[in-house]
């Protein structure tokens, strides 16, 4: 094995203590932190362009089918007249409406059909509409030419459609080269952008057409001249291109505002924009699709729905994350730098310090110490009796393996902070009382008095002190307030303690308004169990009649032993009127009843014993807690002359 490089820790230090490495730090830091941000704000762009090109494909299928659907209406239409010698209007009627658009299909304008007629037979065709029933028919714009095509047809035959009876579509040069491209071809044909007949007021708005080409016989010629020749007149839907697009595109207008252009993008060829201004999206789409012999054009731009639902913090996380970071290291590496060499020096004087401090505190009594203000309260400095209190030895405390905090009650860390602060805020000496476990579970109560010492500032610095076992002087302490207040035998409350608890229920029962019910218990013949069994026996039946009665009731309730086979229980909130409460009392008296009828055993021997119990409800209405137990003991002797074993109540207006 090589032998180790002695001189490796020494240029370490070398190194921390100059700022070069705190601004190599920095650099390194600073880089990572952009190379990272930059790959993380590139995937999370993708992935979003991932998805709103999916949804700009998804929307433009759909207007795809949406003008296939438009197609196959027409188609249906085409097939209505080649079945039939004349189509009426009230056939075609029947025939639109039959297909339910504005529910299967909504923003269509309408559905109509158009005849061919030559220059020729204008009068008789005027009079034959007229003949109709509408006397006012004439083709429109006025004008001669060869031939005509006159809309007939156009349901729903209402509203904006009206203005469009008569017109001559072929006189319109856009409308014209669509219908003759449907016309040459036999197919479907959309015509280019358009300003329907039908529009009119401020709510005009660009259209289109789409046309199928009916030829007589109800056959489609094989040749352009055939076609020509045979051409009757055209089956057609007019479109309010707003209306349409809006019910395509309805569940698409939250991530992507739609511009759809006829033939290549501008103001010229704009049919329809759902936004005005798409504020410089971040993801645009375009889908060039051909629909009827036209190029349409639609553009998809994210919204800020969009963007703002597909954002990411991720990179900003990053870069904030990654700058801070490295802002941190450099500050901390920097002023480690500038502070290396003051700080061994303060160890090497404090380290000189706890020696001198030690030899000093190891002949004082109890534990002397010096600790950080703060909880836990780390220790500096600790004498070695600390691990008589404790079970660990001075150098884990001052090593920081263990604390104070690690052996104190945690319910007596408030007490103990609250000292300390207020010693700080008064520049004064403290003194507070706590428990501390060991690490063998013991708990030891300790006196703990102290100062907190403060730098020129007034900024606590550290606090000495010293801290003494006075667990025995706590038990004395409550050995005697047992004695005034806790029965020794039953560690039941006594007589004194019940007056206490009874003043304050009467008090509660005033302010909130709730019933409650006192149980007042004598054992029967229990001067028969000392005689027959001996005291020592008598006294293990009392211990287990206690028992058997905090078996017996909520654990909020008060059970006391008033002296010698007399016990009293106090139940509170037992219900808002007093009947409630009587009726509760009573059924808890009979479990009472019911538990102490069970045997007693003693030494192999099965003794009965039975409780007499008298029972009264209170509502704390002037009324006193003597009167309250007076009344009680009297439904107690009443139980008594009924024959012993038995219950009896009587409600808080008895005497």
């Amino acid at each position: 094995m090589p032998p180790k490089d002695k001189t490796t820790p020494g240029r370490i230090h070398t190194l921390l203590d100059r700022s070069t490495a705190a601004w190599l730090i920095l650099a390194i830091g600073i880089g990572l932190t952009i190379g990272l941000w930059q790959y993380s704000d590139t995937q999370v762009s993708g992935r979003a362009q991932d998805r709103f090109t999916h949804r700009a494909e998804a929307a433009k299928n759909l207007l795809r089918s949406r003008m296939q659907a438009h197609e196959q209406v027409l188609r249906g239409g085409a097939a209505l007249f080649a079945a039939s010698d004349s189509v009426s209007r009230a056939e075609w009627k029947a025939y639109v409406e039959a297909r339910e658009l504005e529910r299967s299909l909504p923003g269509i304008q309408g559905t109509g059909f158009a005849v061919q007629v030559p220059a020729g037979t204008l009068g008789a065709h005027l009079d034959e509409v007229r003949a109709e029933g509408f006397p006012d028919y004439a083709i429109h714009p006025p004008g001669e030419r060869d031939p005509y095509t006159s809309i007939i047809y156009l349901e729903p035959f209402a509203d904006r459609n009206l203005r469009a009876f008569g017109y001559d579509m072929f006189a319109e040069p856009v409308r014209r080269e669509a219908m003759e491209r449907a016309r040459d071809t036999g197919l479907p044909a959309v015509s280019g952008k358009v300003t329907l007949v039908q529009e009119f007021g401020p709510e005009v708005q660009p259209g289109f057409l789409i046309y199928l080409p009916i030829y007589a016989r109800g056959t489609t010629p094989a040749t352009i001249e055939g076609r020509r020749t045979a051409l009757a007149g055209f089956v057609y839907s007019p479109f309010r291109a707003r209306d349409i697009m809006l019910s395509i595109f309805a569940d698409s207008l939250r991530d992507a505002d739609v511009a759809l252009f006829d033939g290549s993008p501008s103001a010229e060829a704009l049919l329809f924009a759902s936004a005005a201004d798409t504020r410089g999206a971040r993801f645009t789409v375009e889908h060039p699709m051909e629909l009827g012999g036209r190029t349409w054009v639609t553009r998809f731009s994210s919204t800020s729905a969009f963007e703002r639902d597909n954002a990411s913090a991720e990179p900003g996380l990053i870069l904030f994350g990654g700058t801070t970071l490295s802002l941190m290291l450099f500050a901390l590496m920097n002023t480690n730098a500038h502070h290396r060499r003051r700080m061994q020096a303060a160890a090497s004087r404090l380290t000189q310090s706890r020696d001198e401090f030690r030899t000093l505190v190891e002949n004082v009594p109890g534990v002397v110490f010096r600790c950080q203000v703060a909880a836990p309260w780390a220790v500096i400095h600790i004498s070695r009796d600390i691990e008589i209190l404790t079970g660990a030895p001075p150098e884990e405390f001052t090593t920081r393996q263990v604390s104070f905090g690690d052996f104190i009650v945690p319910e007596d860390f408030a007490p103990i902070e609250a000292a300390i602060e207020q010693a700080v805020q008064r520049r004064t000496s403290y003194e507070v009382e706590y428990r501390m476990q060991n690490r063998n579970g013991e708990t030891h109560w300790v006196s703990e008095r102290g100062h907190v010492f403060l730098g020129r500032e007034g900024q606590p610095l550290w606090l000495d002190g010293v801290i003494i076992d006075v667990t025995e002087r706590k038990q004395a302490e409550e050995a005697i307030r047992n004695l005034a207040f806790i029965d020794t035998l039953t560690h039941l409350p006594n007589r004194r303690f019940l007056l206490d608890r009874l003043r304050q229920g009467l008090a509660n029962s005033r302010r909130h308004g709730h019933h409650g019910a006192l149980l007042f218990i004598d054992l029967d013949h229990f001067k028969a169990v000392n005689d027959t069994y001996g005291h020592e026996a008598g006294d293990r039946l009392l211990w287990e009649v206690a028992q058997r009665l905090r078996q017996s009731v909520r654990e909020g309730d008060t059970v006391a032993r008033l002296g010698g086979d007399e016990f009293v229980v106090m139940l509170e909130e037992l219900g808002d009127q007093a009947t409630e409460a009587r009726e509760k009392g009573v059924a808890i008296a009979e479990k009472i009843l019911a538990a102490l009828n069970q045997p007693f055993e003693f030494e192999g021997t099965q003794h009965q014993n039975t409780p007499s119990i008298g029972v009264t409800s209170f509502s704390g209405e002037d009324e006193r807690a003597e009167d309250l137990l007076r009344r009680a003991d009297e439904a107690m002797y009443r139980a008594k002359a009924a024959g012993r074993n038995r219950l009896v109540a009587i409600d808080g207006t008895a005497s």
